[in-house]
């Protein structure tokens, strides 16, 4: 018989009783889950006789003893050990932040050279179970990090520097309680992010031109994802510039277009790479840009001497400035003027230096230089050079004639420049004996000019000249202006005299070139003469003289120049123009100007210049035979029309009209006092104070006798009219 025990059970759980052979040996089992999956199997051989247990769980596992009891031999107990192996629950995975990687995910991503974190655990398992990191075949953790007692069992991976060949790598994480039952896996693909490696600008160094557009390329590899690449020059991002990139998934390329200025040589372009999901992933490579550009340069002091340059020292001026290329050629200018190498004048033009030895006067005014390379030439801005210099005439000033007339005061103005400014004046009159300095005489100084109110001596004192000297913080006056005097005579009659514009609107312009004036100033005046033939009524009664007499002046206009300007001719009228000059010592011949003008009557006339001007028809001429009569009646209208005008303005002259100059005497006035007003009502229509300057204009240079005279002779002529135009200065030639 044979009988099988469990433990310390004193019942068998199975027993075989083969008294009456094994062939018929009758089975039993104790009742319960494990009786029901016991069987005995002998397979025709006792001694391969076994105990099967089906379906064998951890609840079978203990000490089995078999008992065979023989017929004729003693009892034999055969013990056995059985150790049941069971392995942990599946595996999980956990990150540094403890999510769970679940299957068919990736675990990261992890960043080049930081650190990995992986947790690896299970649970149960008998024996305890082993768990182990793995990479390929290389074991990489094999560390339980878990007390034996826990119920789950833990492995955790910590790699402090990620390398970059950890990319699309895969560790394996595995669990078993016994080699014999094998092992639990789970393959974990990693995620590692990498920064870029390499950063180049691969395109030449090369000079780069002014204000035009150059291509650079640069190039970064390693970098997962692929790196980005930016452009900065001068620590600035580049803007408003085209940039091209190619990408793969290692390799990225940019190509900028460049577009520089003179500003930009030798700043720092930066080629800049950089993983978006890599902080602090960056990485650059930079040059130092060239520029061609053309020179920009200025003029300085190239000496210590102070400005302004006191006349006599040396001056050197320094065309500063860059270039690249360097300039190989310089100029220089002086108000405009190129400078050449002067030697007598001390003047050395040497490259980018100017030297001048000895500067005066001329030397003053605006320097400027010019510098050139292989891309072009620019102008520096003005360098003003103030020469400081002792007072002397004024260009046209040195030597004037003046006409004198004796015992009678003239007026002389002496013009200097000087710098600094002048600070006194004083005058010296030259006789056929001696030199004197003039006292007592009324002098009036204004900045650079001195007045002078000098009386001429009888002539047994006769004066030659005038000498006017000036000082300044320098010194005196060197060479005097001189002003000599002549017998004053009557002036020339203007010459070149143009007339333009005789319109519809009765405006007429001359402008004439003034003649020599004597020697004394000179004032002009223009007289307008209506020379219209009269032609009398049918009747054959004229109201009108016929005593041949010349008509008297309808207009005289007076002006410091012979420029007029005469407004209000009535059409249909013709008039003869005629200017003349005048100063104290009388008047001079007439410029007639044409023996007559005509203003036209339709608005249509085309507007005559420069000496085309209208002629007047014949008083002979007929009118055509084929008028029709509704005309002759308008021509009989327009006649008497004509005959009502010139009476009406003949009535108006006798009458004196509100127009005309009224001089107002001041009998109280001393005649050789000067510096009074002599007071002339404006007229209408033109520049307010005009008369009274003009009054002032010949007291000053007649004499308040010879004055009063004039205009009493003015107020006993017909209406004189003050042209109201602007006047220039006269020419220096004019002057003299």
């Amino acid at each position: 018989m044979v009988f099988w025990y469990k433990d310390n059970i004193g019942m068998p759980w199975y027993s075989l009783d083969a008294r009456s052979g094994l062939s018929h040996a009758s089975h039993l089992t104790i009742s319960g889950d494990l009786g029901n999956r016991l069987y005995f199997i002998m397979d025709g051989e006792p001694s391969q006789a076994r105990l099967k247990i089906e379906n064998i769980s951890i609840h079978d596992q203990g000490i089995y003893r078999c008992r065979v009891d023989f017929v004729n031999s003693p009892t034999r107990n055969f013990q056995v050990n059985l150790s049941l192996i069971e392995q942990p629950s599946s595996l999980r995975v956990f990150d540094a932040e403890g999510r769970e990687i679940t299957s068919n995910s990736s675990a990261g991503p992890f960043l080049e050279e930081h650190d990995l974190f992986l947790s690896c655990q299970v649970n149960g398992g008998k024996p305890r179970p082993t768990v182990t990191w793995w990479h390929g075949n290389s074991l990489l953790d094999g560390v339980v990090d878990t007390s034996s007692n826990s119920f789950t069992t833990v492995n955790q991976l910590f790699i402090s520097h990620v390398s970059r060949y950890l990319k699309g790598a895969r560790f394996e994480c595995r669990a078993t309680s016994s080699d014999t039952a094998g092992h639990i896996t789970r393959n974990i693909p990693l995620i590692v992010y990498l920064k870029p490696n390499k950063v180049k600008i691969v395109s030449p160094n090369e000079l780069m031109s002014n204000r035009k557009s150059q291509n650079i390329k640069c190039e970064t590899s390693g970098s997962y994802p692929p790196a980005k690449l930016t452009w900065l020059l001068d620590g600035k991002s580049i803007k408003q510039s085209i940039v091209t990139e190619e990408e793969t998934e290692f390799f990225t390329a940019s190509i900028l277009t460049l577009t520089v200025s003179a500003d930009d040589d030798g700043k720092e372009l930066i080629c800049r790479a950089e993983n978006p999901r890599f902080p602090g992933s960056r990485i650059q490579d930079s040059r130092l840009i060239s520029v061609a550009y053309p020179p920009k340069v200025r003029v300085q002091l190239d000496s210590e001497l102070s400005l302004p340059a006191k006349e006599g020292s040396e001056v050197r001026l320094k065309c500063e400035g860059q270039a690249n290329p360097s300039a190989n050629n310089y100029r220089w200018y002086h108000n405009g003027h190129i400078v050449q190498l002067n030697s007598t004048s001390g003047v050395f033009p040497i490259d980018d230096v100017l030297i001048m030895k000895h500067v005066d006067r001329k030397s003053a005014g605006q320097y400027a230089c010019s510098a050139t390379n292989s891309e072009g030439e620019t102008y520096s801005a003005t360098f003003d050079l103030q020469v400081q210099f002792t007072p002397r005439c004024r260009k046209g000033y040195e030597e004037i004639r003046v006409g004198a007339i004796p015992q009678k005061k003239i007026k002389v103005e002496c013009h200097v420049e000087s710098v600094p400014e002048v600070n006194k004046f004083y005058w010296t009159y030259n006789t056929s004996r001696n030199v004197l300095r003039v006292q007592g005489s009324r002098m009036e100084n204004k900045g650079s000019i001195s007045t002078l109110y000098f009386e001429i001596p009888s002539s047994e004192n006769e004066v030659h000249s005038l000498s006017c000297w000036a000082a300044n913080d320098l010194g005196p006056q060197v060479v005097p202006c001189l002003f000599l005097l002549v017998p004053a005579s009557t002036p020339e009659r203007p010459r070149n005299c143009i007339y333009t514009n005789a319109t519809v609107g009765g405006t007429l312009k001359v402008t004439c070139r003034p003649g020599r004036d004597g020697g004394l100033p000179q004032s002009f005046v223009l007289e307008v003469k209506d020379v219209t033939p009269f032609n009398p009524p049918s009747s054959g009664v004229s109201t009108l003289s016929d005593q041949g007499e010349d008509a008297p002046p309808a207009f005289r206009f007076l002006g410091e120049r012979p420029e007029f300007e005469i407004h209000s001719l009535q059409p249909g009228r013709e008039y003869q123009v005629s200017v003349f000059a005048e100063n104290a010592r009388g008047r001079s011949t007439p410029y007639e100007i044409m023996p007559s003008i005509r203003v036209p009557l339709s608005d249509t006339a085309e507007s005559v210049k420069n000496h085309e001007l209208v002629q007047p028809n014949t008083s002979n001429q007929k009118v055509s035979t084929n008028l029709t009569p509704i005309y002759i009646v308008l021509s009989s209208c327009a006649v008497i029309l004509v005959i009502v005008i010139i009476t009406a303005v003949s009535i108006l002259a006798c009458r004196k009209p509100s127009t005309e100059v009224v001089v107002r005497r001041k009998n109280t006035r001393k005649p050789n006092n000067m510096t009074e007003d002599f007071e002339l009502n404006s007229e209408a229509g033109f520049g307010s104070g005009f008369h009274r300057r003009s009054a002032q204009y010949r007291a000053s240079m007649y004499g308040m006798d010879d004055v009063e005279r004039r205009i009493s002779n003015i107020v006993d002529r017909p209406d004189l009219i003050l042209s109201p135009r602007s006047l220039r200065n006269v020419d220096e030639e004019d002057q003299v």
